[in-house]
C-alpha cells in the first residue's frame, strides 16, 4: 500500500523537483504546486524511505527524490504557488524538514511578527484577526526542530486558552469579534495539541518523527543542479 501511494506521489514530480497538488478526475495533472504540501511530501518520502529500509527493500529512487524535492523547498521559492499569507507555507519547511539549521531559525524570525499574536497563538492567515489551535501546535513542533525549546514552550503554552472545561480544544480564536471561531472542537486540533505536547515532553517513541526528519542544515545543495535551474545559474 505505501508503495503504491508513493508511486503515485512521484508520477506528479516535475523534473525540477516539486510535486504538483493534484490530479484531477480525467488524470491531468495541476499546473502548480504547494510549497506547504511539498513539504510535508519531502518527510512522507523520507519516512516511507525509513519503512523499506527497516523491511529489507530499499528504495533509493525515493531518497534521490526526497532531496530533489528538499532542495526545490528549500531553495526555489518561485516553483510554488504564492499562499504567503498562509502561516502554513512560513513554518511548514521548517516542521516537515527541507528547511533546517541557521536558514530555519531566519525563516521563523522573519515572519514571527506578522504571525505570532502574544498570549494567543498563531494566525491562520496574515490579514484576518484570526489565531488557530493546530497552526500554533504545527509552530511549537518547528520550533522545537530547530531546538527553540524556550519559545516552543512559551507558544505552547499561549493556546490553552482554547482549552475547554471538559479538556478538547477549539479550532480557533477570532480575538477582534471575541468568539471561537468556527464554533467547533476539531479533532484535528486535539491531534495536533497531543503531538506538540509529546515533542515537548519526548514522552513516546515517535516524538523525534519531526525533530529528526531533515538534516542539520538546509537541503541546499540539488540533486540534480540542471534540472532545477541551479547549474544555469552558477554559470550566470
Amino acid at each position: 500500500m505505501v508503495h503504491r501511494a508513493i508511486m503515485f506521489v512521484l508520477k506528479l514530480q516535475t523534473p525540477r523537483g516539486e510535486v504538483v497538488w493534484e490530479r484531477t478526475a480525467d488524470g491531468v495533472p495541476a499546473r502548480f504546486a504547494l510549497l506547504a504540501g511539498c513539504s510535508s511530501t519531502y518527510q512522507s518520502l523520507r519516512c516511507a524511505a525509513r519503512l523499506a529500509d527497516h523491511l529489507g527493500c530499499p528504495q533509493p529512487n525515493w531518497e534521490l527524490a526526497a532531496s530533489r524535492l528538499g532542495h526545490v523547498v528549500a531553495c526555489h521559492p518561485e516553483a510554488f504557488a504564492d499562499k504567503s499569507r498562509f502561516s502554513m507555507d512560513w513554518y511548514y519547511p521548517v516542521l516537515a524538514g527541507p528547511v533546517r539549521g541557521t536558514a530555519a531559525k531566519e525563516r521563523l524570525d522573519s515572519r514571527w511578527a506578522e504571525f505570532v499574536e502574544a498570549g494567543l497563538g498563531v494566525r491562520c492567515v496574515s490579514d484576518q484577526p484570526w489565531v488557530t489551535g493546530a497552526e500554533t501546535c504545527e509552530l511549537v513542533i518547528a520550533l522545537a526542530a530547530v531546538a527553540d525549546l524556550s519559545r516552543a514552550l512559551e507558544v505552547y503554552a499561549d493556546i490553552q486558552h482554547l482549552r475547554d472545561s471538559e479538556g478538547a480544544y477549539w479550532t480557533g480564536w477570532q480575538f477582534v469579534n471575541m468568539a471561537h471561531f468556527p464554533p467547533e472542537r476539531s479533532s484535528w486540533t486535539a491531534a495536533a495539541v497531543i503531538l506538540a505536547a509529546d515533542v515537548l515532553s519526548r514522552t513516546t517513541a515517535g516524538s523525534g518523527l519531526f525533530i529528526e526528519a531533515g538534516p542539520e542544515e538546509s537541503v541546499c545543495a540539488p540533486a540534480d543542479p540542471a534540472a532545477c535551474g541551479c547549474a544555469a545559474m552558477a554559470r550566470g
